[in-house]
């Protein structure tokens, strides 16, 4: 079974784009139900493979409700000897649940899938109000695209349209994107968020459902990818050789495919089918209504309050109307960065919006963004320990950072810390004045400044710099960077080093060399997606700040040792928008993929690249052909850990590539006389050829023919990360 590839997203409805499978239904009732007849005071206990079995409702009280769920684990065991005469009247009750004639290996099996769902109706009720102010945009931005209008209610599913929501796997925003998805469409980082801007996202979250679409081939599987990831779905349809949705359901046995994704279609034909009977179900309802906001792009780095200040609004006001901009920017922290574009109610500005701006001197706008400092977590150190050594505070590491687990730090990871904002406080009105030593011994590098030059300027070694610094090259700085000046006297350095600041330089900043020194980022771990007792993870909206007891900040830091089966579980997560398969096969083959050589699979196997050759009969010069499948030696390290090297570099790939560019839009190019479909990736489009063969899964790249249509993702290239 091949997956499809459709050439051209459609924009049918109804029953055409979004079919209702009988085999379904069950599901899609069940789901109504726990819509309109319950709601997070109270829940169903039910089958967790057979929904159509209900077992009773019953109230949110844990004491409660596993008192129930034991019982009726009991009753099933009973009923699965055979007994049908004598009844209990419970037991009577859980055979009355299910159809007649069960027989005793199913309700044995049963005995192992009670679970408790939560009711959501009055969640669904506050998703509606809120949906008001965001549904127009939605339905608009669908449109543009030729997507379903019905997408539109998919963040009743989500976050019940809440664009403050967090999910315990880590998934943020009205749209719940995880951090290595969202990347690929929006800005994620320490100064902005865009999943938060319900109104950016929401062209994220569109433009991935297309993507999944054009992978999948139709609505029921390009929704479910939404919730599994387009990778896990292509696999699911390779491994069952169906495109059909209840099929895969049914019979899909995935480790990550569980209860969620496998509802998650069902669900939400169920949401439809409430918000359509709406004010039957629910009376009458006063939806939000939708902003009226003004735009502006900023053309240089300002302090929110400044900004504020200047707009006439408060400080509040603007954070409301701008929520992507990540604490660190309402702290002072950080400065809203140039680019990027400012959102104001109408309503709320006194005067000419543009006379505003206009008017902010420009000593009050910043040539740069204030520089991060980071600190790698060392054994032996706790939150308590690090905000002594660098005279802050545990809350102020712990909001900094957005630590989702205020209990545990790792050894390894990086923590940003706070730091003196006037670091880098050169303006635009003072661009052209030199910038000297500050009191405490720093200098912050300039546009067309080199190590040689700012050496000489101040009369020390450029070596003496390079070690205060930590540098390993004369190349190392870049425009906006802080460096420790030699003094005579020079403390003890500390464990800490400066990253690239907002604006990446071009060659125009440093007439040397330019420094990336960007850190990889390392996928977002997520929790085991089986299944559980207890209410699902439903999205949480992370309001309120949890105080940090002196226990937890003084808990010493951990090394988490994970098998390699486990970090490869967390490396599918992250390449969870990447169909290709990246495992081995059953007779130790894989498929060859887009920027794979010879050189890489004998390096993650730990043999020599000759003898790849030799056990795949390939001559020295034959080439590696995408798409071909490889024979494999795993004498020397395990299927895990093959795997995961081989998805660790896609990874690595990959983030780098959206850590500088966004897809901003689709383009279907068909292929002309003497045209190469290499050169038209790199001199037109600017796309690697992996993210090529992404949106074109099944595209023979030995065997393109004149006139055949190739999708080419249109990127950006990102200028101030």
């Amino acid at each position: 079974m091949t997956l499809l590839l459709s050439s051209r997203v459609s924009a049918q409805t109804g029953t055409d784009a979004l079919p209702r499978p009988a085999g379904l239904e069950p599901a899609i009732r069940f789901w109504t139900r726990v819509y309109t007849e319950a709601d997070t005071e109270s829940g169903f206990l039910h089958d967790a493979r057979n929904l159509s079995v209900v077992y009773r409702k019953v109230d949110y009280d844990r004491r409660e409700i596993e008192s129930f769920r034991s019982r009726i684990v009991e009753d099933l065991k009973v009923l699965a000897s055979g007994k049908r005469t004598g009844l209990t009247l419970t037991q009577q009750e859980v055979l009355d649940a299910w159809p007649a004639g069960v027989d005793n290996a199913t309700l044995a099996e049963a005995a192992n899938n009670v679970r408790f769902q939560l009711g959501q109706s009055d969640r669904f009720i506050e998703g509606l109000i809120r949906s008001g102010a965001y549904r127009e945009h939605i339905e608009q931005v669908a449109r543009e695209k030729g997507l379903p209008v019905e997408l539109a209610a998919l963040p009743h599913v989500e976050s019940s349209f809440h664009p403050g929501a967090y999910s315990h796997a880590n998934a943020a925003g009205m749209w719940q994107f995880i951090r290595a998805t969202g990347q690929r469409f929006m800005r994620i980082d320490n100064v902005v968020d865009e999943r938060m801007d319900p109104y950016t996202a929401t062209y994220a979250a569109m433009s991935l459902l297309e993507y999944n679409y054009n992978l999948l081939g139709s609505w029921p599987l390009a929704l479910t990818a939404y919730n599994h990831g387009a990778g896990g779905l292509a696999r699911a349809v390779r491994e069952t050789g169906t495109n059909d949705i209840a099929t895969i359901i049914a019979n899909y046995q995935g480790r990550a495919f569980g209860f969620a994704s496998r509802n998650f279609y069902p669900q939400f034909l169920a949401v439809l089918d409430v918000e359509r009977q709406a004010q039957a179900l629910f009376g009458v309802l006063h939806l939000d209504p939708a902003p009226d906001y003004q735009e502006f792009e900023l053309q240089a780095y300002i302090e929110a309050d400044t900004l504020a200040q200047s707009l006439g609004v408060t400080i509040d006001q603007l954070k409301f109307d701008n929520p992507a901009l990540r604490p660190v920017v309402w702290q002072g922290g950080k400065r809203i960065p140039k680019g990027y574009t400012v959102k104001i109610q109408s309503d709320s500005i006194r005067g000419n919006l543009d006379a505003l701006i206009a008017a902010i001197p420009d000593t009050q706008l910043y040539a740069y963004q204030t520089p991060d400092v980071n600190y790698v977590v060392q054994r032996g150190d706790s939150l308590s320990v690090i905000a002594s050594r660098f005279d802050t505070s545990v809350g102020e590491l712990v909001r900094l950072n957005q630590l989702q687990n205020q209990h545990q730090i790792r050894v390894g990871e990086t923590l940003l810390l706070p730091h003196d904002t006037q670091m880098v406080t050169q303006t635009l009105a003072s661009e052209d004045e030199p910038l000297p030593i500050a009191a405490d011994g720093r200098y912050v590098v300039r546009s067309g400044d080199t190590l040689s030059r700012i050496a000489d300027q101040h009369g020390v070694s450029a070596i003496d710099i390079m070690r205060l610094n930590g540098l390993d090259s004369v190349d190392r700085i870049y425009a906006g960077q802080s460096l420790q000046m030699p003094l005579g006297d020079e403390p003890e350095l500390i464990a800490a080093s400066y990253t690239v600041p907002e604006q990446t330089p071009t060659d125009a900043d440093i007439s040397e060399s330019l420094a990336s020194a960007e850190s990889a980022q390392t996928p977002e771990r997520q929790p085991p997606t089986g299944e559980f007792f207890g209410p699902p993870a439903p999205a949480e909206v992370a309001m309120v700040e949890q105080p940090m007891s002196a226990v937890n900040a003084s808990q010493l830091a951990v090394e988490i040792i994970e098998s390699p089966a486990e970090r490869n579980e967390l490396a599918a997560q992250a390449l969870a928008a990447d169909p290709n398969d990246y495992s081995v096969a059953d007779n130790r083959t894989i498929e060859v993929h887009a920027s794979e050589t010879l050189g890489h699979y004998a390096e993650w196997l730990g043999v020599r690249s000759q003898d790849l050759r030799n056990a795949n009969n390939m001559r020295f010069d034959q080439p590696l052909i995408v798409g071909q499948r490889l024979v494999v030696d795993l004498s020397e390290v395990s299927r895990d850990e093959f795997e995961l090297r081989r998805r660790q570099f896609h990874i690595d790939q990959q983030q780098n590539f959206f850590r500088n560019h966004r897809i901003q839009d689709l383009e279907q190019h068909q292929l002309a006389a003497n045209e190469n479909i290499d050169t038209l990736a790199r001199q037109r489009y600017s796309v690697p050829l992996w993210l090529l063969r992404q949106y074109n899964p099944e595209l023979d790249f030995s065997r393109v023919r004149v006139g055949q249509t190739i999708v080419f993702p249109v990127v950006e290239p990102v200028n101030d990360v």
